[in-house]
């Protein structure tokens, strides 16, 4: 009889508990997320925090919080995985009455880009497992912005080769306007004060210094999101494209450093706006350009040939492509300050002095 009744009276507590539970479980219970900085630079550690808090009486003796992100979050734990492009991670929590726990993730941001965490769902049991209740929690949601990293090129670049195999110099992608190499004939664009009044003189004809791979003051990057000829609408190689943002952050940290008007263009849209800056220069514009290229999403506006049309006559022109396609082949024979950087090898019909294969080092690759 004393047995029955001891067994009732657990019966009645797990029935209570159970009741409760699914009728409680959720109210005055808080759930928030928030990372420890707003935004870091690719390669970065930062702390995603993870509050929850209960405000009653009744204890959450088991609490799973399900996050969904992106899977180039790496949070430092096997308590994530990750399908496809993105990274599941789950938590538990064991929540006495009017407690609040707080959790730290390091995250690891191998990849630039605009990311959350967000998709939070809480599931909540009694203390004996008999019911589990899940329940979204929308407003739960962190914003985390990756600005790409600013390699120097010796990090980068291993060595540049061409499509035969054939080594090429180290060179700045860059020109440096006082290393003189000799004499060219004046082209329209070029600045007066680099006229060689001597040689004029001389020849009878305009001539002007020629610099290491001349450019003019100002300096245009063409940024190119068509991975492959098919590409039509969306990146399809998104390794290949996210080399191409590591070779434009270095080039533009190259040309802020240098104090050189910078105007980026791309054939993309952010916001509805497509991507043509303007000229911009110094350490501040170059802060406004990384985010830029963090915001980049992978669909395309329009053909890159098209976009080409929008490089003044005359002017530095810097083409980033993952390879180099017929119209811009044409675009660089026409215009002898322009520079095309093929992240794919040339075949060698397409070698020419203003055109080069970049290799991105393997281990720049292996982080994306």
């Amino acid at each position: 009889m004393i047995l029955l009744l001891f067994l009732l009276i657990i019966g009645a507590a797990v029935l209570t508990v159970n009741l409760l539970t699914q009728k409680l479980g959720f109210r005055h219970l808080e759930y928030t997320l928030r990372f420890s900085e707003s935004e870091v630079n690719e390669g970065d550690h930062v702390t995603l925090i993870e509050t929850v808090c209960s405000r009653k009486l009744l204890p959450l003796p088991w609490l799973k919080a399900e996050l969904t992100t992106d899977a180039s979050l790496i949070f430092a734990s096997e308590q994530s995985s990750v399908a496809e492009e993105t990274r599941f991670v789950s938590s538990f929590f064991c929540l006495f009455p009017y407690r609040q726990i707080e959790r730290r993730w390091d995250v690891r941001c191998t990849k630039r880009g605009m990311f959350s965490v967000s998709h939070a769902v809480l599931v909540i049991s009694d203390l004996f497992s008999t019911t589990e209740r899940s329940q979204p929690f929308p407003e739960a949601y962190a914003e985390l912005t990756v600005l790409p990293a600013v390699r120097p090129f010796s990090a980068l670049i291993p060595e540049p080769k061409q499509g035969t195999g054939d080594f090429l110099r180290r060179r700045n992608l860059i020109p440096d306007r006082f290393a003189i190499c000799g004499i060219r004939d004046y082209q329209p664009g070029d600045a007066l004060r680099d006229l060689c009044i001597s040689a004029t003189l001389r020849s009878g004809e305009p001539k002007v210094w020629q610099y290491q791979e001349t450019a003019s003051p100002v300096l245009n990057v063409f940024l190119n999101l068509e991975t492959r000829e098919t590409d039509r609408e969306q990146v399809s190689d998104k390794a290949v494209f996210e080399n191409e943002i590591r070779l434009c952050a270095a080039l533009l940290g190259e040309a802020a450093n240098m104090q050189l008007p910078v105007r980026l263009c791309a054939n993309a849209e952010i916001g509805k706006l497509p991507v043509d800056t303007g000229l911009l220069s110094g350490s501040r514009e170059l802060h406004r350009l990384l985010r830029i290229l963090a915001a980049l999403p992978y669909q395309i506006a329009g053909s890159f040939r098209y976009l080409l049309r929008k490089a003044e006559p005359g002017s530095s022109v810097i083409i980033i492509t993952a390879q180099p396609t017929a119209d811009i082949m044409r675009f660089a024979a026409a215009n002898p300050q322009a520079s095309v950087y093929s992240l794919r090898p040339l075949r060698d019909a397409e070698c020419r002095e203003n055109t080069h294969y970049i290799a991105i080092r393997q281990s720049d690759e292996k982080e994306s």
